[in-house]
């Protein structure tokens, strides 16, 4: 097992830092070697957006063949706190990249959002959700863990078109954590039949860390229309659990 794990190490490197681009620079003559290099595929992803482009092959692999899974010692003979402030250091370094990488995304979104905040129409929250009612509906609001049906486009700032119901409305739960956060508060302003834009923050939206579609930080335009609304239930408090009101 440590062999294998040691393979898509390996293969993690290579993927993640030079040439190794395609599967013809390995023989992939087994599961294993087909999950080695799909393991180090997905690392190589997860590593570049952290920012890491370039690290010294051969001390990688020195650092890899050290680890002995029963000694789990400190690499180098380092002491745990000079362990810990090293990565601490590297991690500063990855994040200085990530933020310097996407910075523009950020500063268009805020000019955006700065500049659509006064035209006429649009509707800004204390969370800096900002929306914009085109027709007006005349049905019941949903509140949370209703589902709502609803027909929607999601854009990019450059008009970039990411997802679509394509005409067809959508079941989808108004439940914290299923949803983004500016639907989640966006729903409930909303009657029954009506269509609105959407301009969400990125920290309402998918954060610091983007998707496949959407890159990091960015501002998104959602075209959205509230086609129906089925009353849900909140889950019960477990019996003994202290109850909150909020204020």
């Amino acid at each position: 097992m440590k062999s294998f794990i040691k393979t898509a190490g390996i293969l993690c490197l290579a993927a993640t830092l030079f040439s190794c681009n395609n599967k013809k620079d390995v023989k992939l003559e087994t599961l294993e070697d087909s999950a080695s290099f799909v393991l180090g595929f997905q690392s190589a992803a997860m590593w570049a957006q952290r920012g890491v482009d370039t690290i010294n092959s051969d001390a990688f692999q020195a650092g890899y063949n050290a680890f002995d899974i029963d000694e789990q010692a400190m690499p180098l003979g380092m002491e745990q706190e000079e362990y810990m402030s090293l990565m601490q250091r590297f991690s500063e370094v990855l994040q200085n990249r990530y933020l310097e990488k996407f910075k523009p995304n950020i500063e268009k979104g805020e000019k955006f959002l700065a500049e659509n905040k006064a035209k006429a129409g649009v509707i800004t929250t204390a969370s800096g959700l900002q929306y914009e009612i085109t027709k007006e509906g005349t049905g019941v609001k949903p509140s949370l863990y209703d589902t709502i049906y609803v027909n929607y486009t999601g854009t990019l700032l450059d008009g970039t078109t990411f997802d679509s119901s394509a005409g067809t409305p959508i079941a989808l739960p108004l439940i914290p954590g299923a949803l983004i956060q500016g639907w989640i508060e966006a729903f409930p302003l909303l009657a029954t039949g009506t269509t609105a834009k959407l301009y969400i923050p990125y920290d309402l939206a998918y954060g610091e860390e983007g998707n496949q579609a959407i890159q990091p930080f960015s501002t998104l335009i959602f075209d959205v229309e509230l086609v129906k609304v089925v009353k849900g239930k909140a889950p019960e408090q477990p019996q003994g659990m202290p109850q909150f009101e909020i204020q």
